[in-house]
């Protein structure tokens, strides 16, 4: 009988620290009445293709509303505004492969992982200065569609962008970011792709030969063009050129891993910080130590990468294609 109480007392105890975090977004971004409206509905839905909750959906509807106002200002002065506003959302890892069906464009705002916060983030910064007052969640979806999947398009597991290179090379050619690493005075750096198709066993979706040879063939194209980063020794030359929105990408010394973190460049009163999704406190938050500090504390980052997230409005010819693939 003890045991058996133990175990119960244990499970309830695993299952406050699950529901607390929530509570937590929830108390952040409802009122008491709308709480208990978004507690009552099903937990996860499909909409126009778009798997979300109403939570997620109500907090990005929040968050396009309080940007909408300030749509004439950069999309890096946006970035650190939505960022700012999901400060304590809770880190959970592998958000995007939760589900066991096919493919589908996920909307997580609830929780969230180094990259999907600075992709949220951007995005939303995109779609409200683009879009200003008319700025809505399907816009927002369809620019995470696009940033997120291969020209656009959801097809398997692999249509997905799972490096964060190519991911910046993608979002440079349709124009929302630009990589600056090199215009900072960075270097190339010699560390090919692979960490994948080498390590298949962890991905359970890369069971299929297809999709293996798939990903191999994707590693192979990354590793056409050179990779470039700001070597940790060089990060002090070049701090003070990197501004409050940009995002840093952290390069990792793992053999065939590109980029091991990714955060939000907030620059106040000359210290040169960072917003991240922590893995270490398990909650996006504004971390203690600056990005050099951070760099110089971790064995397993070599360096950086600078991507500076762009303003223009216009759309170039291959996003218009890709915002029209469905």
């Amino acid at each position: 009988m003890e045991k058996r109480a133990l175990y119960i007392i244990s499970m309830a105890f695993v299952l406050i620290l699950l529901i607390t975090p929530i509570n937590c977004i929830k108390a952040q971004f409802c009122c008491a009445e709308q709480r208990s409206q978004l507690d009552s509905i099903t937990p996860v839905l499909v909409e126009n293709s778009i798997v979300t909750t109403n939570l997620d959906k109500y907090i990005v509807d929040k968050i396009l509303i309080t940007l909408q106002p300030y749509s004439d200002r950069s999309v890096p002065d946006l970035m650190i505004m939505a960022a700012k506003m999901l400060i304590g959302t809770p880190y959970v890892a592998g958000t995007l492969d939760k589900a066991d069906s096919h493919e589908q464009l996920t909307i997580n705002l609830h929780q969230t992982d180094c990259i999907i916060f600075v992709e949220t983030c951007l995005n939303l910064a995109i779609t409200v200065h683009r879009g200003g007052k008319k700025a809505t969640f399907q816009q927002f979806a369809e620019n995470e569609r696009v940033s997120r999947y291969r020209n656009g398009i959801i097809g398997s597991y692999s249509s997905r962008l799972h490096y964060t290179t190519e991911w910046i090379r993608q979002g440079e050619k349709f124009g929302n970011i630009k990589d600056i690493t090199m215009s900072l005075g960075g270097d190339i750096y010699n560390h090919p792709i692979f960490f994948m198709s080498r390590n298949y066993q962890r991905y359970k979706q890369l069971s299929s030969a297809e999709e293996l040879s798939r990903i191999k063939e994707i590693e192979n194209n990354l590793n056409k063009t050179p990779i470039t980063y700001i070597p940790k020794e060089k990060i002090a030359e070049c701090e003070d050129k990197i501004c409050s929105g940009d995002i840093i990408c952290y390069m990792s010394a793992t053999p065939g891993l590109d980029i091991a973190h990714v955060t939000i460049a907030c620059v106040e009163n000359g210290r040169v910080g960072f917003i991240h999704a922590s893995f270490a406190d398990m909650k996006v938050e504004l971390d203690k130590m600056t990005i050099k500090e951070y760099v110089n504390s971790r064995k397993s980052i070599t360096g950086i990468k600078v991507i500076h997230p762009t303003s223009d409005v216009n759309v170039n010819n291959y996003l218009k294609k890709a915002l029209e693939n469905k």
